[in-house]
């Protein structure tokens, strides 16, 4: 039996005072090398992909809307381990925090394969949904709703094409940041006491074409968008792969 890892998925938004552009570049050519060195001398941190959100879900059950976040971060550590950072560490990161991002976000989650298909694949494609609640709705309503979205959607994989692996990473919790320069500049790592986010849902396929020929069916659109959620995010990731040795 396989071991369960601990999980992270963060996001964030692109410092207001730079350009999309200009924000990716840097993370890309210097914060990301930067990550990526010290993550590999933690022998707890086995894994580390980083991801650009290209285009949002939209009415037609296609990719063309614009992105509503920026970039994502997904870390897996030994179980029962979390990113263990010195303070000088820390330090640095929050200061480079400040040429780049704004809004971070942090979320520990507990993640649950649905679908695994994976044979040996060396290049996937990614899409991702996000679930947020209604102001005010307990968790609980979340899990029976979001549950009952998988049951639904489960069965209709078996028509997907080309599709390698599928992942419901249930939210723990949310840590907190807070400003510098511009909001939610510097994790805290602070728990907070409640989140609206209920999941993400992650889907690998083996290239797009057969990816999004699927995700125009309406019984698969309704299944992934549900009903009554607060807010529902699909977006289509530039996923790379940093560190893994799972």
């Amino acid at each position: 039996m396989s071991e369960t890892l601990a999980k992270t998925i963060s996001q964030f938004q692109p410092l207001a005072a730079s350009t999309r552009a200009e924000c990716d570049r840097y993370y890309r050519q210097v914060h990301t090398r930067f990550a990526r060195g010290f993550l590999r001398e933690m022998a707890h941190v086995r894994s580390y992909h980083v991801g650009l959100a290209e285009s949002s879900y939209d009415v037609a059950g296609g990719w063309g809307a614009p992105p509503r976040t920026f970039r994502y971060v997904v870390l897996r550590f030994d179980p029962g381990a979390g990113l263990a950072m010195s303070p000088g560490l820390r330090e640095r990161i929050a200061h480079d925090h400040r040429v780049f991002l704004r809004e971070l976000r942090g979320f520990a989650v507990e993640e649950e394969v649905l679908v695994d298909r994976l044979r040996g694949q060396t290049s996937l494609v990614k899409y991702q949904f996000e679930y947020d609640r209604r102001p005010g709705e307990p968790p609980a309503a979340g899990v029976a709703r979001l549950r009952e979205q998988l049951d639904r959607l489960v069965p209709l994989t078996e028509e997907a094409f080309g599709l390698r692996l599928l992942l419901a990473d249930h939210v723990l919790f949310e840590t907190g940041s807070g400003p510098i320069d511009e909001p939610g500049q510097r994790g805290t790592g602070e728990r907070l006491g409640e989140t609206s986010r209920q999941a993400f849902v992650e889907l690998y396929f083996d290239q797009p074409e057969w990816a999004e020929e699927w995700f125009r069916r309406d019984d698969v659109r309704s299944a992934l968008l549900g009903d009554g959620w607060g807010l529902t995010n699909g977006v289509k990731v530039d996923e790379e792969c940093g560190l893994d040795r799972r």
